[in-house]
């Protein structure tokens, strides 16, 4: 009974791998326009670290800052992993998981 429900679902949901042939002048454009926003998120953050450093020498504030730093890790991590492709990768691997597990077309 269960193998029988799966087997309509794969049947129901079968990713169609032409449609992201047909649809590579979006992912270009797409592709273009996370590497303008991850460069100016990378400079945001350089920014606000500068910033923070130039208000640390004023002794304005803190060098033990641990919200800031923990921000500043976060957010950097992100920014890391969109610059080099990690979270593509992660989804790419998943897809190939979901197709040979039979959920591909």
């Amino acid at each position: 009974m269960d193998n029988d429900y799966i087997s309509k679902m794969k049947k129901m949901y079968t990713v169609d791998p032409g449609v992201v042939d047909k649809m590579n002048w979006f992912l270009v454009l797409a592709g273009a326009a996370g590497t303008i926003l991850c460069v100016l998120a990378f400079a945001y953050w350089l920014i606000r670290f500068f910033g923070f450093l130039l208000s640390v020498s004023r002794g304005a504030r803190s060098l033990k800052d641990p919200k800031f730093w923990k921000n500043m890790g976060v957010a950097m991590l992100i920014i890391l992993l969109f610059m080099t492709g990690s979270v593509f990768t992660l989804l790419s691997q998943f897809y190939d998981y979901m197709d040979i597990w039979g959920w591909g077309g």
